[in-house]
């Protein structure tokens, strides 16, 4: 049995348009043909054994520098878990922690929209709440108090802003526009949280991966990283205490694939890319 099997992402794969990851590109650029510099908002991070995984912020980090490209002004949203993978890689004014306890949601939402106004929210492996409003991991452990709720952002977006959610699991921000679906076939709480436009990988790098390559191929500017790069992130996310998301332990895995499984992928898509020049 494959891991894609385990996690079942190719049961919910029938239920979601042939080409989601080009239809959720097509959105995001169809943004910058109506406004100069448009704020985009990227969220990741997941607890996994008091720590961070290694899944989701490489992701994050490689969509937040396309955005970047493109011509989006993005920011990074995350938590005080994750907040050191970001350190020294993006400027200090882009990096914005979320407190784990947020005594009123509403107010911080508008404080949130007030402060950045964006046009584009994108949440990679980021945990979303049950509909029960706890967080829950894979096991189904409650991991509510080691989460921020930044999810609360994509519950009531503002009006024109496009919200984009990546997941692997049926638990992450986004997964809410199949709740039904994974209530039937997977072995997971789903998260209620859901987006405009929901992409679900094997893992959820790929998935960010994938959204990056749709949007060098629409705008022809070079968005997607080399191998080198994604190795040395993972590598430094690991030296800064992240962890394999499928065993817990401090190695240089992601959802238990090695790194070469990583570089498959990337130089996968270099292909799709150099296809259709």
């Amino acid at each position: 049995m494959t891991h894609a099997h385990i996690r079942g992402m190719d049961q919910l794969r029938r239920y979601l348009p042939n080409d989601f990851c080009r239809e959720t590109a097509e959105a995001i650029v169809e943004i910058l043909e109506g406004q100069v510099c448009p704020v985009a908002l990227v969220t990741t991070g997941f607890y996994v054994n008091g720590a961070p995984e290694t899944d989701g912020p490489p992701g994050a980090f490689f969509l937040y520098r396309a955005l970047r490209i493109i011509g989006f002004v993005p920011k990074v949203l995350t938590d005080a878990i994750c907040l050191p993978l970001f350190q020294g890689w993006i400027p200090p004014e882009d990096l914005v922690e979320v407190p784990m306890k947020i005594a009123d949601e509403v107010a911080f939402r508008k404080e949130i929209f007030a402060t950045f106004t964006p046009r584009l929210l994108c949440a990679v492996e980021r945990c979303g709440r049950t509909r029960e409003g706890t967080y829950q991991n894979m096991k189904g452990e409650d991991i509510t108090r080691f989460t921020a709720p930044i999810d609360t952002l994509f519950l009531d977006p503002p009006d024109g802003c496009l919200t984009v959610g990546i997941g692997d699991g049926g638990n992450e921000v986004g997964m809410g526009n199949l709740f039904d679906a994974i209530v039937r076939e997977l072995r997971v709480t789903p998260s209620m949280v859901s987006v405009d436009r929901l992409i679900v990988a094997t893992v959820s790098n790929w998935g960010a991966y994938g959204l990056i390559q749709c949007l060098e191929l629409l705008t022809g500017r070079c968005c997607v990283p080399v191998s080198s790069e994604i190795t040395e992130w993972i590598r430094e996310c690991v030296r800064r205490g992240a962890v394999d998301g499928i065993s817990g332990k401090r190695y240089h895995r992601v959802d238990g694939y090695a790194l070469k499984q990583e570089r498959e992928i990337l130089e996968a898509l270099r292909g799709c890319s150099k296809g259709n020049e």
